[in-house]
């Protein structure tokens, strides 16, 4: 399968492939699990304490820490906004069906503004969590829009690549997709091996009256920097959840992603300062369980934050 591409429908030509079999790789459609199936015990569940379970302590699941544009392909300029659409998606043995981590459309593009500040590419999904007992395909179309024609585009990176089980247990570790034209992003991720899916919900309740955008304060929103990290197990290695200009109350993206079984949970709340670099407002923690959900709501300089964090085990 390696240099088999979308574009050309090399990925998709029906010759015997292991991978294209297990994975279902002919078919383009979503994941219909959805997460959170196991956050109410079960009747099999034999509690051990307050907290904890006896039936399910944690099993393997894949965590992406983070994607970033490493290089932009030829002949694309290095200054300036970097526009990003196309797709990037997981594909496990639970449901080998497509499991986004990153989905945009031409006309909905992800914007970089500065590669040299924050080249990270924020991931909204997965939809649900990773299973990682067995091997996990990791398939992937990414494209730079370069204006209002279609063919003034680049290809940043296209194909698949199937990650280890036997690779990067409980820690992170970084590894380069190169696409054909010169571009390539770097992805960190890792297995962790009693892990358990967390399902966060972020909430803005309220702004204060110098960042609404239209609502009185002229000062056109706040721009938000989200970051998670366990840290047992990261040592600092941040999922990257959200960057984007909150310009009234609103929910954010709902993410999910995997936590080490009674580990914490840190979420981290940034704002620019006036050098473009972040600094950090405020915080919240929460230790991870088998079952069940917890929230918390706080005040920070820019506004009330509430967030939801609804744990399940995967199976």
């Amino acid at each position: 399968m390696e240099r088999s591409k979308h574009g050309d429908g090399s990925l998709y030509e029906p010759r015997v492939d292991l991978f294209r079999w297990l994975f279902s790789l002919l078919d383009t459609g979503e994941t219909s699990m959805q997460p959170m199936r196991l956050t109410l015990p079960t009747a099999e569940c034999v509690p051990t304490s307050t907290a904890s379970c006896g039936r399910h302590v944690g099993g393997p699941m894949l965590q992406i820490f983070s994607v970033k544009l490493a290089k932009l392909p030829r002949p694309a300029a290095a200054a300036g906004p970097v526009k990003l659409f196309g797709f990037m998606a997981v594909r496990d043995l639970m449901d080998p069906l497509r499991n986004y981590v990153f989905n945009r459309s031409r006309d909905d593009p992800l914007v970089i503004p500065d590669l040299r500040s924050d080249p990270f590419v924020h991931l909204p999904g997965p939809k649900r969590g990773v299973n990682m007992q067995a091997r996990v395909m990791f398939e992937y179309d990414v494209r730079i829009k370069g204006g209002a024609e279609e063919y003034r585009d680049l290809p940043l990176v296209e194909g698949v690549a199937v990650f280890s089980e036997r690779t990067c247990i409980d820690e992170p570790a970084a590894w380069r997709i190169r696409g054909d034209r010169g571009g390539a992003v770097d992805i960190s991720w890792a297995r962790l091996t009693r892990a358990v899916e967390a399902t966060v919900d972020v909430r803005i309740q309220e702004l204060a009256p110098q960042q609404h955008g239209n609502g009185g304060g002229g000062g056109g929103g706040v721009d938000l920097s989200v970051s998670g990290f366990v840290p047992d197990i990261t040592e600092g290695e941040a999922f990257k959840l959200f960057r984007g200009v909150v310009e009234k109350p609103c929910a954010l993206d709902r993410i999910s992603v995997a936590v080490s079984l009674d580990s914490d949970l840190i979420l981290q709340f940034s704002v620019p300062d006036g050098d473009g670099s972040f600094h950090d407002v405020g915080k919240f923690a929460f230790r991870s369980t088998a079952h069940g959900s917890v929230s918390d709501c706080r005040r920070f300089g820019f506004g009330t934050v509430e967030v939801k964090v609804t744990w399940s085990a995967l199976y």
